[in-house]
């Protein structure tokens, strides 16, 4: 998902996202596409992943996880000038994501269906 984001590729965004979700996540690129900039994003790693809750409504089970990761993110204009990050500066991303799926359902992934920086 991370990665998907920051080139800009809706179309492999799109099975992984819930609409309201996915909405947000395609306005960002937009946005980003129609100021001819660019988001270069290296995920060096995923230092923790906990889980903050768990709940089964009927036949959807949620899951809440915080992610720590360790990423580089840099945005370029058109003219591939650094507009904002550093490109030798790692940053530890805190974010919360939340992911349902219907647990009748044969199709095994989880949908993301709720995001926050924590």
């Amino acid at each position: 998902i991370v990665t998907a984001f920051a080139k800009g590729d809706a179309d492999a965004l799109r099975p992984l996202l819930a609409d309201g979700v996915f909405q947000n996540f395609k306005r960002a690129i937009d946005d980003r596409v129609s100021r001819g900039k660019t988001l270069e994003t290296t995920l060096v790693g995923v230092t923790a992943a906990e889980l903050v809750d768990a709940d089964l409504d009927k036949s959807t089970a949620k899951v809440t996880i915080r992610f720590v990761s360790e990423q580089v993110n840099v945005t370029k204009d058109a003219s591939a000038k650094i507009v904002d990050g550093d490109p030798n500066k790692v940053v530890t991303i805190t974010d919360v994501w939340t992911f349902a799926r219907d647990v009748r359902s044969s199709d095994p992934n989880w949908m993301l269906v709720e995001t926050r920086a924590s």
